[in-house]
């Protein structure tokens, strides 16, 4: 039986108009369901028709009565005065509550009666599961990244992201029958990221995820729900499957398409030629005294064959042109200025932050044109070195030197550093590069003369990174480029960074990403304090 059934599901906003229609499928236990589709075309929203926070503008949900539910929002802002593990402890309410009177106990809050009934309370703790509950906890958190000394704290001192993934970590203890997650590999190391699809893999619950994150696809999803320009799609098939079978079917469509269009034209012209011919016919020959008539026939019937020719074509149904993305073009980069052969050098670097090590004696450098994915857990300081690169932070001991000629520019996680008044095509200019690489990146014609302040945290970034490439920089740092890109907009990065004549150093936890740079790609590794190595660690296994 299913857990939902979604009937004919239309969803409109009173400001955006119609986001999609016509959406039906259902979960059933043990589904592993993924929902793609590109920024704003109503992923999200679907999630919360699911949870019955929205109603559908048509159509309709069915959910089984018993059915419990878990929803982990793309950000958490709610802050508590609750522990880190009792917080992800509490999703299991009851068992919550005797391990709050069991503490008590122990703390001397309150005295037993007797022995008998603390050892009776013990007993019923064990009995119900409650200390394997608790190694389950610890092992959530320790694969979702957190460390030992963070488990006391409160969720109100946890950073925004560290929010984020307790609320992970809590519906990951629940004994939720459907979890509803959105971008849940946000915040998550490489390591993190890998734990969590080998979680959702093996669970028998049933799970609807929201991500554009390829590799957590690849390894997840069973079947695919795809929303794209309001329409919506579904797959029973994994993800790389489902790209396969998309790709089939744009080709087919246009083989409909070139193959309609091949029979219009060739339609049109023979009826264009009966048309010449009929008016030929109808011209009695000179020297001719009789059978004007004749000939006037002959070319009626010349001309009518023509207009059924004409009529057999637009009789036939119409087969729309499909739609087509625009291929990455040749880009002109010509104004990023060659460098020296070594860009960056690195020697002995060293850095410590709040009595903490982040790392020491790190010695590497970048050549011209090189590619450098600096990896490691949340907390090891990839944020840091970049900005000490660009001298915005002072190491403790070390140095760093640019190559002759080198200009280097950084991309930000957060974009705080654009103005939010001025529109994309104001900031990054309106010539031929900027423009073509908005559209390379699938910002919207419509978006690219709004303020940057309408925009959102993914149409900010995009404005962010061609601002960048158009820079002239010839080293570009580049801290998590594809956080809160879709997948579209992601591969077609891919292509435009490939096409980039400079050097570039990554911080980046999306593999599918780093994948793509190919075996040249060098990698430092912060934390192990390794060499830089040439085969990413992160490839596909």
């Amino acid at each position: 039986m299913s857990l939902l059934q979604v009937s004919e599901l239309a969803f409109s906003y009173p400001t955006t108009g119609l986001l999609f229609s016509a959406c039906s499928f259902s979960v059933n236990p043990g589904d592993r369901l993924a929902i793609v589709g590109p920024n704003g075309a109503g992923k999200s929203t679907l999630l919360r028709l699911l949870t019955g926070e929205l109603e559908p503008t048509e159509g309709e949900i069915v959910r089984r009565k018993v059915v419990q539910i878990a929803h982990v929002l793309q950000e958490q802002s709610e802050a508590s005065d609750e522990a880190l593990f009792d917080f992800v402890f509490g999703s299991r309410p009851e068992l919550a509550a005797l391990r709050d009177r069991l503490q008590a106990y122990e703390s001397g809050a309150h005295h037993a009666a007797s022995d008998d009934e603390y050892a009776a309370l013990v007993n019923d703790y064990q009995a119900s599961g409650g200390y394997a509950a608790e190694a389950d906890v610890e092992r959530i958190l320790d694969g979702l990244g957190f460390a030992a000394s963070e488990r006391g704290l409160t969720i109100g001192r946890l950073s925004g992201g560290q929010r984020t993934r307790a609320a992970l970590a809590r519906a990951l203890n629940s004994e939720a029958d459907l979890l509803l997650l959105d971008e849940p590999t946000n915040h998550l190391d490489i390591a993190a990221r890998e734990w969590l699809e080998n979680e959702l893999s093996a669970s028998v619950r049933a799970c609807v995820a929201v991500s554009h994150d390829r590799m957590l696809l690849r390894h997840f999803a069973n079947r695919v729900v795809e929303i794209a320009r309001g329409r919506v799609n579904v797959f029973e098939q994994g993800y790389e499957d489902y790209r396969a079978t998309r790709a089939l079917r744009e080709r087919q469509a246009w083989q409909n398409y070139e193959g309609y269009q091949r029979r219009k034209a060739a339609a049109e012209s023979a009826a264009r030629q009966r048309a010449q011919l009929s008016v030929k016919v109808a011209t009695t020959p000179a020297g001719t005294k009789s059978g004007h008539d004749f000939y006037l026939r002959k070319a009626a019937k010349v001309a009518r064959t023509g207009r059924i020719l004409r009529e057999r074509i637009t009789r036939e149904p119409q087969v729309a042109k499909p739609w087509e993305e625009e291929p990455i073009p040749l880009l002109d980069f010509s104004g990023v200025r060659r460098s020296g052969d070594v860009v960056a050098s690195i020697e002995n670097l060293a850095k410590e932050f709040g009595g903490k090590r982040l790392f020491a004696d790190l010695s590497f450098y970048v050549a011209r044109g090189e590619r450098l994915a600096i990896l490691g857990p949340n907390g090891s300081g990839k944020t840091t070195l970049l900005r000490i690169l660009l001298g915005l932070e002072i190491a403790d001991s070390g140095g760093v030197r640019l190559g002759a000629n080198v200009v280097a520019g950084y991309f930000s996680q957060d974009t705080d550093d654009l103005r939010r008044d001025v529109t994309a095509v104001e900031l990054c200019g309106g010539s031929t590069l900027p423009r073509t690489l908005m559209g390379c990146l699938k910002l919207r014609p419509d978006r690219v003369n709004e303020p940057i302040g309408y925009l959102s945290p993914g149409e900010r970034s995009k404005v962010a990174l061609v601002r960048l490439l158009v820079s002239g920089a010839n080293l570009l740092l580049l801290d998590e480029p594809t956080n809160h890109l879709e997948i579209e907009a992601q591969e077609a990065l891919e292509q435009t960074l490939a096409q980039f004549p400079g050097a570039l150093i990554v911080v980046s936890h999306d593999r599918s990403f780093l994948e793509a740079f190919g075996e040249d790609l060098k990698t430092v590794e912060l934390g192990e304090f390794k060499a830089v190595a040439s085969t990413p660690p992160f490839a596909t296994r």
